[in-house]
């Protein structure tokens, strides 16, 4: 199935468009044939100021001292409803327009690493870091000793654009470390023949069928 992305930029650089030092980017994002897809997020620099979820149209503002002095705009949720529409509308005319080019696609890295310094029995969490990917959608799975984990444990953010209009994301996974465990993190992508799975943890048997990376405990 085909994932062509479609996006809608209003660039603001201040103070000027081409020497500015900071940058303030309205993104939205849609794909085609893909159920329940699409975003509307603002971002400052780097950074997300908020995103707009695509189901309820609720913002979510992202950064602490952003969303303490954030007034609300009463308008956000019609401009995303509208600009996820336009998107969708956009893309097959886009692509008939362009002669249907090839489809941007790009590897996705991965990284697992701890949040917090690691003491065995000590609740923390890890973190599957997953960047440098086009087009936006991800399948991320963990496992614990081999078993999967159940996705109730598991969170996701949102899918953050790059500068280079390349995505990433992070999954979360609680857990409390015990001698021996070990875990893997698992990145479906389109570009993938096969998952691109990363393991951490003690000890693991080497398969080269697999990306790995050993995260001692």
């Amino acid at each position: 199935m085909t994932r062509d992305l479609f996006l809608v930029l209003l660039l603001i650089c201040l103070p000027k468009c081409i020497q500015g030092k900071h940058l303030l980017r309205f993104l939205t994002f849609c794909q085609k044939d893909v159920a329940g897809d699409g975003q509307y997020d603002i971002e400052y620099d780097s950074d997300q100021l908020l995103y707009v979820d695509p189901i309820t149209y609720r913002a979510v503002p992202r950064l602490p001292e952003f969303a303490e002095q954030w007034i609300p705009d009463p308008g956000l949720a019609k401009d995303t409803y509208v600009s996820l529409g336009t998107c969708k509308y956009n893309i097959p005319r886009a692509i008939k327009g362009e002669n249907s080019p090839p489809e941007a696609i790009v590897i996705p890295t991965s990284l697992i690493y701890p949040k917090q310094d690691m003491e065995i029995g000590v609740p923390n969490t890890l973190i599957c870091f997953v960047n440098d990917f086009h087009p936006p959608v991800v399948d991320i799975t963990w496992t614990r000793n081999g078993q999967f984990v159940d996705q109730s444990e598991v969170s996701q953010t949102q899918y953050y654009s790059n500068s280079d209009f390349s995505f990433r994301t992070s999954s979360y996974l609680n857990f409390t470390p015990q001698e021996n465990d070990i875990y893997s993190c698992s990145v479906g992508h389109i570009s993938l023949q096969a998952p691109l799975t990363r393991f951490w943890g003690r000890s693991f048997i080497i398969s080269p069928s697999y990306d790995l990376v050993n995260r001692c405990f």
